[in-house]
């Protein structure tokens, strides 16, 4: 069933990025295509996922759409990787959580004096996989599986295409955070749904992320209230983090940017999911308690 579970969050991506591809980069299709097969080979022998990293090793050669979608199957491929690797046992699973938070909150600082734009998402994705290795390390501390195991990359899978997909089109040909500046003139609508997103990672309540981040700190703080203090201060960086987004998508003013309105609707039914979990935790709660390992 897990398999399954990662399987149809590798098609999603791997269909949203087809899609963005296709009107902005088609030479990408070639590199997606590559990517799922690699992916879905890596679903049957684990401790290959971690290859999935070599990919990035060049990350500032690669198109933006090109890096964007290696970005994306970064996240759900090690995350595979690490719920694999989390199932041997090991007594140091409440130090690795403290290590993966303190990691956490040290690449939020960077990534809010981050200006270049590249350095900035990979920042943004190590930062979500972070909480991939967190939620592991509570649910081994617990001893028990449940929606703590594959609830950040269900969630991140929505909220993070919507971040990556909409950046993805403001900021063609920028290499700079503050460059996205006159996005919301440039196409209203698609800017919306970048700034739903970017609320989303933040983690702020009626967001499908909170979800996580909420689910994370009432269990963490069974085990250890240190966990759940770093968490807070964590979710506080990251808010701060994805403002300085949200700023500079909201200001300034530029040329109108025709999108194709596949598209628009690609990023506006990503950023409608966002909001309909965020509105009903129950119902997220509901699908992963299905996903057994």
């Amino acid at each position: 069933m897990i398999q399954s579970f990662f399987t149809i969050l590798i098609s999603i991506i791997g269909i949203s990025t087809s899609i963005f591809s296709f009107f902005y980069e088609r030479k990408n299709l070639i590199s997606i295509l590559l990517l799922i097969f690699f992916s879905f080979f890596s679903l049957l022998y684990w401790q290959l996922s971690i290859l999935i990293l070599l990919a990035l090793l060049f990350y500032n050669k690669l198109e933006l759409t090109t890096f964007i979608t290696i970005n994306m199957f970064t996240a759900v491929l090690l995350s595979w990787f690490f719920l694999n690797l989390f199932l041997i046992n090991s007594p140091f699973y409440l130090l690795i959580g403290l290590l993966s938070l303190l990691v956490l909150c040290a690449l939020a600082i960077f990534g809010i004096f981050e200006r270049k734009l590249k350095k900035y998402l990979l920042i943004s994705n190590a930062i979500q996989i972070l909480f991939v290795v967190t939620d592991l390390s509570i649910v081994k501390l617990f001893g028990e599986f449940g929606p703590l195991i594959t609830i950040q990359i269900f969630n991140y899978t929505f909220a993070g295409l919507a971040f990556f997909l909409t950046i993805g089109i403001f900021g063609r040909g920028k290499n700079y955070v503050y460059e996205l500046e006159g996005s919301y003139f440039a196409n209203r609508w698609n800017d919306i749904f970048a700034t739903i997103a970017c609320l989303s990672l933040a983690g702020l309540p009626a967001f499908n992320m909170f979800v996580s981040e909420w689910l994370l700190f009432t269990k963490s703080f069974l085990i250890t209230p240190v966990i759940t203090i770093l968490g807070v201060f964590a979710a506080l960086l990251l808010f701060i983090m994805y403002y300085k987004v949200v700023y500079f998508l909201l200001i300034g003013k530029s040329r109108q940017k025709h999108i194709p309105k596949e598209i628009t609707i690609l990023n506006g039914v990503l950023a409608a999911v966002c909001i309909v979990l965020g509105f009903l935790p129950q119902l997220q709660l509901e699908i992963l308690s299905r996903v057994i390992i």
